[in-house]
């Protein structure tokens, strides 16, 4: 009876290492599910702030696809600053020569263009609507060409490279538009 005894205080013994074995496993194990980024439970509000960051390759990736859309954004701002700029060359030089020459025509080209691209880069697609208006005059034609393109690079300084801006657009269109009239003009 003294062995039967001893046997199940032994047995006991052994059950109680092993149950503050499991005790201990299991709460050492919930913070360490918390470190890893893991919930215990199936909610996502348990998640850690680094889980959702993501992993430094995506960081990375994510870093590179911002710096370019700066810089799409800045060549964007560039390219409406050069079809200001033309717009006026194009109409100074109608003003002093009475006609567009064949640097003018080309300049013309160029602004479309880089209208074309402006339009791209903003999400708008080709939009084959009549031009509203269309001055009958090259002079009244080439003033507007310079307005339009000026109100188009004001429109673009303004918009942020997260904003799709439907100004930007429909200058871009109104120009493009424009300048098909303006060669429509220039050939009797």
């Amino acid at each position: 009876m003294i062995l039967i005894t001893e046997g199940i205080q032994g047995l006991v013994q052994s059950l109680r290492g092993l149950l503050l074995a499991l005790t201990s496993l299991a709460l050492l194990a919930a913070p360490a599910a918390a470190q890893r980024g893991q919930s215990t439970v199936g909610d996502a509000s348990n998640q850690s702030p680094r889980r959702e960051l993501g992993s430094p390759a995506d960081e990375i990736i994510r870093r590179a696809e911002i710096k370019h859309e700066e810089e799409s954004h800045k060549e964007m701002i560039d390219r409406a600053d050069e079809a200001a700029l033309i717009g006026e060359q194009i109409l100074n030089s109608f003003q002093k020569n009475k006609s567009l020459g064949k640097d003018d025509l080309k300049k013309l080209e160029r602004m479309e263009k880089l209208a074309r691209k402006i339009r791209g880069s903003t999400g708008g697609s080709d939009d084959d609507a009549p031009l509203e208006n269309p001055p009958q005059q090259s002079e009244k034609a080439l003033a507007r060409l310079a307005d339009v393109s000026a109100e188009l690079n004001k429109s673009v300084q303004k918009t942020s490279r997260l904003v799709i801006s439907a100004a930007v657009i429909n200058s871009s269109n109104e120009l493009i538009e424009l300048i098909k009239h303006i060669r429509g003009i220039q050939r009797p």
